[in-house]
This record gives structure tokens, C-alpha cells and sequence, in this order.
């Protein structure tokens, strides 16, 4: 997994409402999207919208099943995510720092 896919399940569950959603559908093994929409005080468009941000980020597997989607969490990617964090923030060799933004007050002072 590359740091853009690693950053992206990061942000993904680091809203608290997707957090708690893998939380359940963890702990069910699987619910549908109307389940998940039961557990929680949202509106049915917002839980779409949390579910298709978790699903994007690979972290909610989901099956068709007629017209319902089955939502399962992927153990394998959240299994990485976390073993690679470790390793990630470790110091690494550093890189050419990006120049420092000077405000107008500072620029016109000189």
C-alpha cells in the first residue's frame, strides 16, 4: 500500500460516524446498508455517503444481493493500514523542505 491509499483509509475513518460504521458492520460480520442506516441517527443519504467513502477507501467490502448491499469490512486492508503505520512515521531521510510562506506584513517590512 502506498502512502496516497494509506492516507486515504486514515481519512476515512477519522470521521467519527464512519468509525463507529466499521465499528458495527466489524462486529455483525456484515450488515446491509439499511442496518447500518438503523444504528445510527442520520439521515439516509448521509449513511450512503459515509458508506460509499469507506467502500472508496477499500476498507467495506459489498456484495449485491438484489437490490440490497451487503457490507462486510476488509480485515486484509485494515490489517495493512495499521501494520504499516509503524514503519511509516518512523524519521526518514529528509527531504528538501517546501520554501516558508512569508505573510504581506513580513514581505513589506523589508
Amino acid at each position: 500500500m502506498d502512502d496516497e491509499n494509506l492516507v486515504r483509509v486514515l481519512r476515512a475513518l477519522a470521521d467519527k460516524s464512519r468509525f463507529r460504521m466499521v465499528q458495527e458492520i466489524a462486529a455483525a460480520g456484515e450488515l446491509s446498508c439499511g442496518q447500518v442506516g438503523e444504528r445510527f441517527d442520520l439521515a439516509q443519504p448521509t449513511v450512503s455517503h459515509h458508506l460509499k467513502i469507506l467502500a472508496d477507501a477499500g476498507l467495506l467490502l459489498v456484495r449485491r444481493e438484489g437490490q440490497h448491499g451487503i457490507a462486510s469490512v476488509n480485515h486484509g486492508l485494515l490489517d495493512e493500514a495499521v501494520g504499516l503505520l509503524p514503519r511509516r512515521l518512523r524519521s526518514r531521510p529528509r527531504t528538501p523542505r517546501a520554501r516558508r510562506r512569508t505573510s504581506l506584513a513580513e514581505r513589506s517590512s523589508t
